[in-house]
C-alpha cells in the first residue's frame, strides 16, 4: 500500500501529466504498479507520443526517493492526502463525473454520514447578504449540519466563522495549495480550520491561488453538500458556476430572495424564477435536509394534499370576510380593496411580531387553504412592496391597517 502511494505520488509530479491522462492510464493497466509494466507503443496510443516521452524514468529510484521526501516533509505541515481509489477519499466526491485524482487536506475529513450544506455567495455582500450568511450557518451549525463553503472574502467566509463561532464544523475548498492562506485577510478563519474543520484542495501543496483553479474547485464544494444556498448573487456571478454544478450532480439549490432593486439579489431572484427553492428559515432548510419539506420545484410544499382542499379558493375568501377587522393606521383602507382573498387571508395570518414562513404556513394549513412556497413567497413580496408586511432576519410581521373588505 505504502509503495503504490509512493507511485503514485511520483506519476502525479511528472510535469505535463495531469489527472485527465492518469485516469487513461489507470483504466488501461488498472492500478498505478501496473503502469509500470505498459509498452511504450501503449503509452504512445493512449496519450500521444509527446506525452508518453514526459513518462521516461517516471518510476526511477530517485523519483520514488523525491516522492517520498515531498511526502514526508508535507507529513510534518500536517498535510495529508487521499487518491481517488482509497478508502478514506470521500465517498461523495467519488460519485460525480470528475472527482479530483488526489486530495490534499489539513484537518478531519466529515464523517461519510455528516449532513452537509453548502453556503455561498457573493465576495463584496451587502449588510443583508453579511446577516443572512450568519444568520443561516449559524442556525444549520448548532443542529449539527457542516458548513462547506471556499474561504472567499464576503458571503463564503462569513459563513464559516458564524458556523465556527456556533461549534459546529466546517469544510474550507481552496482554488490553492492548502498551506496558501487565500485571501490573507481570512488568516483568522484560515486557522481556525485547521483546529475545528477541514482545509480541501485538489491543487497540490505549494501551488498559489489563480483565477482558472477557482471554476473547478466549486464542483467539490456541491459535490460534498447535500444541498446548496446562494445567499447573495450578482445576475452574472462566479456564483452561480457552483449552482450549474449542483444540479448537474443532482443536488438541490436553494437562494435567499431579495428585492428587486438590489445588484446582489438579482441573480437568487433569477434562481428562484427559474425553480430553486426559496430559502426563508432555517428550520425550512433542516427539514428539506431531512427529506421532509419539498422545495419550490416541487409540487406540494405542505402536508395536506391538493385534493384535499378543492374550495381553498372558496375557504380564503369566507376566512378573510370574517377574520379581517378594521383597524387604524397610516395606511389607507383602500389599499386592499383590490386584494384577492388569498392575499387578505395570507395577510391575516401575519402577527405583529415576525413569524417565519414556516408559521405562516402552518397556520395556512390549519385552515386548510391550498398554496405552495412559491406562491406563499410572492404573495408576501407583494404585502411588503404595498406597505402592509415587513420582514427581518427571513421572518415577516403584519403592518396594520384598515382593510376594504370591498
Amino acid at each position: 500500500m505504502e509503495q503504490e502511494r509512493t507511485l503514485a505520488l511520483a506519476l502525479c509530479r511528472v510535469e505535463g501529466i495531469g489527472a485527465v491522462s492518469i485516469r487513461k492510464l489507470l483504466e488501461k493497466a488498472g492500478d498505478v504498479s501496473e503502469i509500470r509494466k505498459l509498452p511504450a507503443e501503449s503509452l504512445q496510443k493512449l496519450l500521444g507520443e509527446k506525452k508518453a516521452a514526459l513518462l521516461k524514468n517516471w518510476d526511477a529510484p530517485e523519483n520514488l526517493e523525491q516522492a517520498k521526501r515531498q511526502e514526508e516533509q508535507w507529513k510534518k505541515k500536517g498535510i495529508s492526502f487521499d487518491f481517488l481509489w482509497e478508502e478514506a477519499y470521500p465517498k461523495r466526491l467519488k460519485e460525480i463525473s470528475d472527482p479530483p485524482l488526489v486530495l490534499y487536506r489539513i484537518g478531519k475529513l466529515p464523517e461519510p454520514e455528516k449532513k452537509m450544506a453548502a453556503i455561498v455567495g457573493a465576495r463584496a455582500c451587502s449588510s443583508y447578504g453579511k446577516e443572512m450568511a450568519e444568520y443561516f450557518a449559524r442556525g444549520l451549525a448548532k443542529e449539527g449540519i457542516g458548513i462547506v463553503s471556499g474561504m472567499a472574502r464576503g458571503a463564503d467566509g462569513i459563513a464559516q466563522r458564524a458556523a465556527l463561532s456556533a461549534g459546529g464544523y466546517s469544510v474550507a475548498v481552496l482554488g490553492c495549495g492548502v498551506d496558501i492562506c487565500y485571501p490573507e485577510e481570512n488568516r483568522p478563519l484560515y486557522e481556525r480550520l485547521w483546529e475545528n474543520g477541514c482545509i480541501l484542495s485538489e491543487y497540490p501543496p505549494g501551488t498559489l491561488p489563480h483565477s482558472r483553479l477557482f471554476p473547478p474547485r466549486n464542483r467539490i464544494i456541491s459535490a460534498l453538500s447535500d444541498l446548496v444556498l446562494v445567499i447573495e448573487a450578482r445576475e452574472k456571478s462566479g456564483t452561480l458556476i457552483t449552482v450549474d454544478m449542483a444540479l448537474e450532480q443532482g443536488k438541490d439549490v436553494f437562494a435567499v430572495p431579495g428585492r428587486i432593486t438590489d445588484t446582489c439579489s438579482r441573480g437568487c431572484n433569477r434562481l428562484i424564477g427559474n425553480g430553486a427553492g426559496i430559502a426563508v428559515s432555517v428550520a425550512q432548510l433542516l427539514q428539506e435536509l431531512q427529506g421532509s419539506v419539498p422545495h419550490a420545484g416541487r409540487d406540494e410544499a405542505f402536508s395536506l394534499a391538493q385534493a384535499e382542499r378543492p374550495n381553498a379558493a372558496k375557504a380564503a375568501g369566507v376566512i378573510a370576510d370574517k377574520m379581517l377587522c378594521p383597524v387604524t393606521d397610516a395606511l389607507s383602507s383602500t389599499a386592499s380593496s383590490s386584494w384577492p382573498p388569498l392575499r387578505k387571508t395570507i395577510w391575516q395570518a401575519l402577527d405583529t411580531m415576525p413569524q417565519s414562513m414556516d408559521e405562516i404556513a402552518d397556520t395556512l394549513v390549519r385552515q386548510k387553504i391550498s398554496i405552495n412556497v412559491q406562491m406563499l413567497m410572492q404573495e408576501l413580496v407583494f404585502l411588503e412592496l404595498e406597505g402592509a408586511a415587513g420582514s427581518v432576519m427571513g421572518r415577516y410581521y403584519r403592518k396594520t391597517f384598515a382593510c376594504n373588505d370591498g
